[in-house]
């Protein structure tokens, strides 16, 4: 079944050409008109176009996909649905659009190399079992981990300089499922999906999968890495899956070239363990170990299993007579390996007897027969060496006949076929498209070149080949020199609060690469916005250099009011570069001046949330207490000593202290002493 693929879909997407093919879908290469960049576009294949199942599945690989966003997973930017014609009816083919990605797969790394090095394999699966963690953090599981779904892009300058390896994307979640839908009918217990050669054991069993079955598949994807082969090998599918049922794989170290330490095959055998109780619980884990084991690849084993001893299954003898036998082993050893053992044995070959059935030659001819072949023989050579002769003749007259029709034939196409030509006009300065079209009309293809210049305009001609003037023949090709604009560019300046995915497509559009990501606080611009890129806006920079772009994360950085006044505290945290909220509460102290901040709920130098709620602690002078009634009538009121006042009390003529009023006559209620300033404020007014 076809149906055919329209050239434009959605009114936005130009699909260009196919590039892969899966079991589910195909992939082709696209042009977003709308935003002017390049996307990879997945569309179901015609099989299961018209398969509600499929179609659903489909859509649930869009919503899953979308809501990833990680540097190791490859991006989903849109989805939709375009109608096409199968057969009689009209169909409604689902469609993902996906950032189109530079580089290769694992797959035709492997291909061309075989096993990598220990370094650059760690590396390679560390950040496969990052994009894994992320995927199960958000209920996902991939279920089809394998070289072929694993993207390594080119390494950059930034890659270079720190001497690290290129960036990998996990791709396809095609068969990805979320593990908070386990009664889902897309997806049955009893459904078993994935490659058999790094299917988990309880996948093979057609069992509810987790992360941990990610967990054996990732761990088989880096043994391929570092020793050129998978863990089983099996003519196939069905037997693969048994092997990962069955049998215990070797230890890397005993199939790679290079040397691999104890630590490795220890963590390797865990990840590859039957039960999945017995692996790492996590990618997290895995990672941790993987890298820990590289580090340290003299320290002892991170693992190690349970010795068992080795079973051996015996073999059945086929109709035929010929015996074959299978061997799998347990678990088993320091490392949590046993070597399969196996034995190969096989009947003995019969002599066949052949060359007893004639002694020789004579034994099949009488005496008469030989005398009259040998009387004959003379006659017999000189009959054949002379139908030798006429077939010689015959032969070469035939050829010079075949060869004298041929040469009239090719004479008589040339003349009748001879290509027109056409003098190639001057295009320089042309722009892109009217040149095309030009040598288009004329029945030339075009090949595109691009080169940077400062005097031609982007997207106009450079220079020809063959150059102007020259006889070209229809039919053939000419090389068209494209600007890209000045090698020199400025950064745009308008990414700040923009989204990640707006300021990618701005930087490729102005023609850079967009690099990697980081995170800072930001008081004004929300989580996961952009807050500056690196180089910074505006800087003029060399034409395709990579840009990395710095995301807001949400949070502001608490400052230090504590001992600040209660107006200054306010404006240190809302200000621009903060914007925070301020909650005061006040509390009697006579360790800080009044008026000034003695604590603060969030520490300083603490990252908060953006807009959250700092309360500060601000200090009140306490409330005086009512002194002692005296015996004796009291001739004036004085004010009540305090801390400031204490050593300034008033004396009577006699030298000795005034008498201090009674409580009920001057003692300030509450509500006057929260009024007052402060203590020696009331008693002033009351003296006046």
């Amino acid at each position: 079944m076809e149906f055919s693929i329209p050239e434009i879909i959605d009114n936005r997407y130009r699909v260009n050409e196919k590039i892969g093919s899966g079991a589910m879908a195909t992939v082709y290469s696209a042009e977003d008109t709308r935003l002017g960049r390049q996307v990879a576009l997945k569309i179901l294949r015609p099989e299961h176009a018209s398969d509600e199942t499929f179609r659903a599945r489909f859509r649930r690989e869009a919503e899953s996909v979308a809501a990833l966003n990680h540097p190791n997973i490859v991006s989903v930017y849109d989805t939709g649905v375009f109608e096409s014609a199968q057969g009689n009816q009209s169909v409604q083919v689902p469609f993902l659009v996906m950032e189109l990605l530079p580089g290769k797969t694992l797959r035709s790394i492997l291909s061309e190399r075989g096993e990598l090095p220990v370094h650059e394999a760690i590396a390679y699966g560390a950040q496969v079992l990052e994009a894994l963690q992320y995927a199960a953090n958000a209920g996902i599981v991939h279920r089809d981990i394998k070289p072929a779904n694993v993207m390594v892009l080119p390494r950059t300058d930034e890659d270079v300089s720190k001497e690290q390896f290129g960036q990998v994307k996990v791709m396809d979640f095609g068969i990805a499922r979320a593990m908070a839908a386990p009664d889902s009918s897309l997806t049955k217990a009893n459904t078993v999906m994935g490659t058999a050669r790094y299917i988990s054991p309880e996948q093979a069993r057609g069992e509810t999968v987790d992360s941990r079955s990610d967990i054996y598949s990732a761990a088989c994807l880096i043994y391929e890495m570092l020793c050129g082969r998978s863990p089983f090998n099996a003519d196939s599918n069905v037997d693969l899956a048994g092997k990962h049922l069955s049998e215990t794989a070797e230890a890397p170290s005993a199939h790679a070239r290079q040397a691999l330490s104890p630590a490795l095959d220890a963590v390797l055998g865990k990840a590859l363990a039957k039960s999945r109780q017995d692996r790492f619980q996590t990618p997290s884990d895995f990672r941790f170990a993987l890298l820990d084991a590289e580090q340290h690849p003299g320290s002892a084993p991170l693992y190690t299993g349970e010795d068992t001893q080795p079973t051996t299954a015996l073999a059945a003898t086929s109709a035929t007579g010929s015996t074959s036998t299978a061997a799998g082993a347990a678990a088993g050893g320091a490392a949590g390996y046993a070597a399969a053992s196996s034995t190969d044995t096989a009947p003995p070959v019969e002599e066949a007897g052949l060359g007893g059935w004639f002694d020789n030659a004579q034994s099949e001819y009488t005496d008469e027969e030989l005398y009259e072949y040998e009387r004959n023989e003379a006659l017999a050579k000189k009959k054949r060496r002379r139908q030798a002769w006429v077939r010689v003749l015959t032969g070469m007259l035939i050829a010079a006949l075949a060869l004298f029709s041929i040469g009239t034939v090719l004479y008589y196409q040339n003349e009748l076929n001879r290509v027109p030509t056409h003098a190639l006009p001057a295009m320089q300065g042309m722009e892109r498209e009217e040149a095309a079209n030009t040598l288009r009309n004329n029945n030339i293809s075009v090949k595109w070149e691009e080169e940077y210049s400062d005097k031609i305009e982007k997207d106009h001609i450079i220079k020809t080949s063959p150059v102007t003037g020259t006889e070209v023949e229809e039919g053939s090709e000419v090389t068209l020199t494209v600007s890209k604009g000045p090698s020199k560019v400025k950064i745009p300046d308008n990414l700040s609060g923009q989204s990640e995915a707006y300021v990618r497509t701005a930087l490729e559009q102005a023609g850079f690469v967009a690099g990697r990501t980081s995170t800072v606080n930001s008081a004004s611009v929300p989580t996961g916005m952009v807050v500056a890129t690196s180089p910074k806006a505006g800087e003029q920079v060399d034409a395709g250099s990579t840009v990395d772009i710095v995301l807001s994360n949400g949070k502001v950085q608490v400052p230090n009011v504590t001992g600040m006044t209660r107006d200054q505290a306010i404006a240190a945290l809302s200000d621009s570069e903060v914007m925070l909220s301020t909650n005061i509460e006040t509390t009697q102290t006579n360790s800080a001046p009044a008026g000034t901040v003695v604590s603060q709920s969030a520490a300083a130098g603490s990252s908060v949330e953006q807009g959250s709620t700092v309360t500060i602690k601000v200090a009140q002078t306490p409330t005086p207490t009512a002194a002692p009634v005296p015996t004796r009538a009291a001739p004036s009121v004085s004010a009540p000593a305090d801390s400031e006042n204490s050593d300034a009390a008033d004396l009577t003529p006699g030298g000795n202290p005034s008498p201090t009023p009674s409580a009920s006559a001057s003692a300030p209620t509450p509500a006057e002493a929260s009024a007052s300033p402060t203590p020696r404020a009331s008693a002033s007014s009351r003296n006046r």
